[in-house]
């Protein structure tokens, strides 16, 4: 078999003409440009470039000490986790980032082993001796009584505070209003968010709206959902009502179907409009401007900015809902998380400390 760009392989069917095996030619090795991007779409941008970083460092490191960075072998990966460990990748200005957290280590030698992959080296290093480097790293970072950075979790007054300070008169406060509503009431990951586009994905119901999420993180084959978002009881953070007034803001100065969340100049102008002076990119907003929105929201409002971010969105609106009453599975649902996710019940145990006691009664 012969292992294809995205990891996958092809199963080579050898052919008997006239007695003999029929072998493959040059052009059954080939394959045409829309086949190579359909490949090359079918994993997310921001994988692509995180890979691309973890694989840079990667060949730095090597270069540095000698070592081999393709084919490389389990020693070398080893090697690498236990660098990471202690110091954090090597950047292109000869720096380093500090310690890496667990998880980003396993994420760089998963871009080390797909590489291996795309290039015909088989699955790529053992990584049995890396692991158990990260597994020692856990540890140690636990007796330090280190812990992995968790996003910050917004209370309902703290979201209703930033949406009471994004000035409603402008594209960008319309914006950001039911951007951020949308978020904490949908549960969702920023790719999702980032990814609807305003007619397809959006349709009114008696209740309110469905928002189809075409694809997310636990639907690689993109089969689709419909999220269903019901009226807020509150005007000032209802998600329907403030996705409606940002659709209607956005009908009146760009028509046609399109993202649905577009980035905004200072001087409140969409990429098409004269005069706009932000970058042109795909005209649709980046996941890491969905943390900055969040961010410029909170200090407006007056909120604690530390740990906020993006999947701050997320977190909140499951710890919301749980502190409401919600059912855990219904949580789950909505949040499309796999049934029984331990993610969802760390966001419980956090809702649930300190407000209930086990021992309650009993000393």
């Amino acid at each position: 078999m012969k292992a294809l760009k995205d990891g996958s392989s092809e199963i080579v069917f050898a052919h008997h003409v006239a007695g003999e095996v029929a072998r493959p030619s040059e052009v059954d090795h080939t394959i045409s440009a829309e086949t190579a991007r359909r490949i090359a779409s079918a994993i997310p941008a921001n994988t692509v470039r995180a890979y691309a970083g973890d694989r840079a460092a990667f060949r730095r490191w090597c270069a540095l000490v000698g070592r081999t960075p393709l084919p490389a072998t389990a020693e070398t990966a080893a090697e690498y986790a236990t660098y990471l460990a202690v110091g954090g990748a090597l950047q292109a200005d000869g720096s380093r980032n500090g310690p890496a957290a667990p998880r980003t280590i396993e994420r760089a030698l998963s871009a080390i082993r797909t590489e291996h992959r795309e290039n015909g080296y088989g699955d790529g290093p053992d990584l049995l001796g890396a692991r158990r480097v990260i597994k020692s790293h856990r540890r140690d970072r636990s007796d330090r009584g280190i812990r992995d950075r968790q996003a910050a979790v917004l209370t309902v007054d703290n979201l209703r505070a930033m949406v009471d300070a994004c000035d409603p008169d402008t594209l960008a406060g319309t914006r950001d209003r039911a951007l951020i509503v949308l978020g904490f009431s949908m549960m969702v990951r920023r790719s999702e968010l980032v990814a609807l586009n305003t007619l397809g994905d959006i349709t009114d119901t008696h209740y309110g709206l469905d928002v189809l999420i075409r694809w997310s993180k636990t639907d690689q084959d993109a089969i689709g959902e419909q999220v269903p978002v019901h009226y807020g009881s509150n005007p000032r953070t209802c998600p329907v009502r403030l996705l409606r007034a940002w659709r209607r803001r956005l009908a009146e100065v760009r028509p046609e179907e399109g993202p649905l969340w577009m980035p905004i100049d200072k001087l409140d102008r969409l990429p098409h409009m004269p005069g706009y002076c932000g970058k042109r990119g795909t005209g649709r907003l980046s996941g890491k401007a969905v943390g900055l929105i969040l961010q410029d929201a909170a200090r407006k409002a007056g909120v604690s900015t530390e740990k906020l971010s993006a999947h701050s969105l997320r977190a909140s609106g499951a710890t919301a809902a749980y502190l409401a009453g919600s059912d855990v599975l219904v949580i789950s649902r909505r949040g499309r998380w796999k049934d029984g996710s331990p993610v969802v019940y760390r966001y419980i145990r956090e809702a649930d400390r300190g407000k209930v006691d086990p021992m309650a009664g009993v000393l």
